[in-house]
């Protein structure tokens, strides 16, 4: 099978495409996937040029896939032959809260092999069947992003019909929060540098933009935008770079939920203004299976269509990530392995 692999020293330019044995027989508890398609993260992109750092080379990049189980083992029940399937980014974390051994593992990464390869094996306990709705390339983008947006909004923000939510930019995760926030029927503020972006945003529902490049103090006109109340529910993306803004146009009793920290690890916080409104911050990296698996039937019951920026080749995985680093994109970028 053709695999990619970051080899010799860290960064894109270094990523390899090699042959290895696919796998044969999958352990007693095991699937082995044929995977289809995969989608790229910010997160892989850090992996990738190692800023964590990540681990170890030669590395398996890529943490979100979907595809087809081809094999099970003796022992499993939870799926068979031909299903269509997602490998969880947290394999351990089944359900319930966040834990550090649930965390202990995470696809893509030092303590577990990426999916950008033609098959993978994993437990039966870490993949699920996604929605009859989507394809193997909309399937594919949520694992990670599509995850962070549903556990954020539904699982801990509880975002409610009519409130009002805030979502920075037009990447991956917050292109889901938008769709799952029209979904729930929450009136949602876009934020973007680019006009082309926040047009494409409105034809996707959301009720009001900011442009932050015009409007640098775009936490004073989010909150003009609610007419003063503040916005109950904010998709912050930007860490150090927005953080205080956030906070600005959050209402009395916000919950700001931190899913990244593109423009800056740290930041002095505007600390009367958090115990003043009473706000509630909340850090999210992804989610379990039992939400992963909630978020499908929502997209089944609700028709939700994850945005797809562009597709590649799996020849041209390297370019996909690329793509990602040059922040062009709006939605998902896909890679798709039978092209």
């Amino acid at each position: 099978m053709r695999v990619w692999e970051v080899q010799d020293a860290w960064g894109i330019d270094n990523m390899r495409l090699v042959e290895k044995d696919t796998p044969n027989e999958p352990g007693p508890d095991e699937i082995l996937i044929k995977v289809h398609a995969a989608s790229v993260n910010y997160r892989d992109l850090v992996t990738v040029e190692n800023k964590t750092p990540f681990g170890a080379l030669p590395q398996i990049p890529l943490s979100d896939a979907a595809g087809e189980v081809v094999k099970v083992g003796s022992n499993v029940d939870r799926f068979a032959v031909g299903d269509r399937v997602c490998p969880s980014f947290f394999p351990k974390w089944q359900d319930g809260p966040v834990s550090k051994a649930d965390r202990s593992v995470s696809l893509g990464s030092a303590s577990a092999a990426g999916v950008l390869q033609e098959y993978v094996t994993v437990h039966q306990d870490a993949a699920s069947r996604f929605s009859d709705n989507l394809s193997y390339q909309e399937a594919a983008t949520l694992p990670c992003a599509g995850l962070t947006a549903w556990r954020a909004l539904s699982a801990e923000a509880k975002l409610q019909k009519d409130d009002w939510l805030l979502v920075q930019g037009t990447g991956g995760v917050s292109i889901f929060a938008l769709l799952i926030g029209k979904m729930v029927g929450a009136r949602v503020i876009v934020t973007s540098s680019s006009d082309e972006k926040l047009e494409r945003a409105v034809q996707l529902g959301a009720d009001a933009t900011i442009n932050y490049k015009k409007t640098p103090d775009w936490g004073k006109e989010a909150l003009e935008i609610t007419g003063g109340s503040g916005v109950d529910v904010i998709v912050e993306v930007g860490g150090g770079g927005t953080i205080n803004q956030s906070i600005g146009a959050a209402a009395v009793g916000a919950r700001v939920v931190i899913i990244g920290v593109l423009g800056g690890r740290s930041q002095e916080l505007l600390m009367p203004a958090i115990f003043g409104k009473n706000l509630s911050l909340q850090g999210i990296s992804v989610g379990n299976r039992q939400q992963f698996e909630d978020l499908n039937a929502a997209i089944s019951k609700n028709g939700i269509k994850p945005v797809i920026d562009e597709v590649f080749p799996f020849e041209k995985a390297d370019d996909a990530i690329r793509h990602l680093e040059s922040g062009k994109h709006f939605g998902k970028i896909v890679i798709d392995f039978d092209q």
